[in-house]
């Protein structure tokens, strides 16, 4: 029987991309545009509009990326931006799958691999329901994977196309997210000078790395110049604050934690100096200064959010220090969530009900059968262990295997890096948004799964190939 070539496997992926979603809006997936004006992250309609670089430059609490590109959908599409935006994230999804394709092209000698690995991935009941979310998950895997492409490129061919192609999706990625740190940047840097410490391309990627380190140190040093506080987010203390005091209830109405984190401002009201939010008058009243925005959704990136954010992380550092045992306990807690099915994610659990039957085949997302708290808990945790079991084997033996030849490759390093500080951050400062984060950066995960079945098969066929054979080769 004839193989399938490149070009055929390439048009095989975009027909069952086509004919999936065509399945999918069957079944009543489709963009959910109530994010657009409800989700914290993003600026107010008027503001996306009408003030789009007045609005970003004075956002203390989200990196400018995502906004812009809301608000340039916004400006150009007019009243046919949801199908634009609908469009951007089917795209999204698709170049994810050929990219990934690309990638375990590259790097696999087993020739079904790359059309299998990118099926999963489109087939993906997590895939199916992100692309219905206004929000940037697969658009941070889109940006991880140029980069991981382009680090493979660069083993091949040192020009400044590759030198760019890793670096800027990389400041891109943490002018997106607050999660992907300055720290996370700088050491993704120091990983990679150092592997090419002796190649011809270093100087390049020295000056490149250079420019990505001040391209995003420069929005740190707005945020401290205009709000005090070198960070890219100033919802830090907010975000651990809900995992530290996550069923640890605090009752006194006198302390900012008895209170939910992400209230509205006026709840905080008795903590806050009146006069903290004059400096700030006149700058941008309608984002910084209002309650609420598009009449009545919380308005998330008022100043004073800022002491607020403080006051939380202080009494979150007194809690860990009083109680460590009850903040491990949720640590662990959040460490299971990671690798929990991503469909689980609380804002696309109404998406996933909607194909139930194939998340729970796909996905072993056994909570649609729960009935309580109680079971679903336990459900939750039993969905967690086939992820978390597949996860520490593929790592366990990428590692041994890399060690035993001593021949780390520069992007299974880069992609180590990547899913060890998502996981680490996400258990210790978030609760129960963990597996969106894994999700973000499955797609790496999925790279490293295919080098592991790649060198098995290849052992395996080795091993069994009968005697002539092996004898003739």
């Amino acid at each position: 029987m004839k193989e399938m070539t490149g070009r055929g496997q390439v048009l095989s992926i975009v027909l069952v991309f086509i004919l999936s979603r065509l399945i999918a809006l069957f079944m009543g997936l489709h963009l959910n545009m109530q994010a657009l004006v409800s989700y914290w992250q993003y600026l107010d309609i008027d503001t996306l509009r009408n003030h789009l670089l007045a609005g970003v430059w004075y956002d203390h609490a989200q990196p400018p990326v995502f906004n812009l590109l809301l608000g340039c959908v916004l400006k150009i599409g007019g009243i046919h931006y949801p199908v634009i935006f609908s469009f951007i994230f089917k795209l999204i999804s698709l170049a994810n799958a050929l990219v990934l394709f690309a990638i375990i092209k590259k790097i696999s000698t087993v020739r079904f691999l790359p059309i299998v690995v990118a099926l999963a991935y489109i087939l993906s009941p997590a895939t199916l329901v992100f692309e219905c979310e206004l929000f940037y998950t697969t658009f941070i895997s889109f940006l991880l994977l140029i980069a991981v492409f382009s680090l493979i490129g660069l083993t091949e061919n040192d020009c400044w196309r590759n030198v760019l192609g890793f670096f800027c999706p990389l400041t891109l990625i943490c002018l997106t997210r607050s999660v992907y740190h300055l720290v996370w940047l700088s050491a993704a840097i120091i990983l990679i000078l150092f592997y090419f410490r002796k190649k011809e391309v270093f100087h390049k990627l020295v000056v490149v790395s250079l420019a990505a380190t001040i391209i995003t140190g420069s929005w740190y040093l707005k945020n401290k110049i205009i709000f005090g506080k070198l960070t890219a987010s100033t919802w830090i203390g907010m975000n651990i604050a809900r995992n530290v005091f996550h069923d640890n209830e605090v009752r006194d109405s006198n302390r900012i934690e008895a209170y939910p984190p992400f209230s509205r401002v006026g709840v905080y009201r008795k903590f806050l100096d009146p006069d903290f939010e004059k400096p700030f008058v006149g700058l941008n009243d309608r984002d910084l200064l209002q309650e609420m925005k598009n009449d009545s959704f919380i308005n998330e990136t008022e100043v004073s959010y800022i002491p607020v954010s403080d006051m939380y992380e202080r009494a979150s550092m007194l809690y860990i220090r009083s109680h460590p045992a009850a903040y491990m306990k949720n640590v662990f807690q959040s460490s299971v969530l990671y690798f929990t099915p991503a469909t689980l994610y609380s804002l696309a659990v109404e998406q996933a009900d909607k194909i139930k039957y194939y998340d729970i085949l796909y996905s072993f997302n056994l909570t649609h059968f729960a009935d309580g708290k109680q079971e679903r808990r336990i459900l939750l945790t039993i969905s967690a262990i086939p992820k978390m079991m597949l996860y520490f084997f593929v790592i366990f033996v990428v590692i041994r295997y890399s060690y035993r030849s001593r021949s780390f490759t520069p992007w299974n390093l880069f992609i180590l890096l990547t899913i060890v500080w998502v996981f680490g951050i996400s258990s210790l400062l978030e609760h129960y948004e963990n597996m969106r984060f894994r999700f973000e950066t499955e797609p790496l995960f999925l790279i490293l799964a295919a080098q592991v079945f790649s060198t098995i098969y290849s052992r395996f066929q080795i091993r069994f190939r009968p005697p002539l054979k092996r004898l003739i080769a």
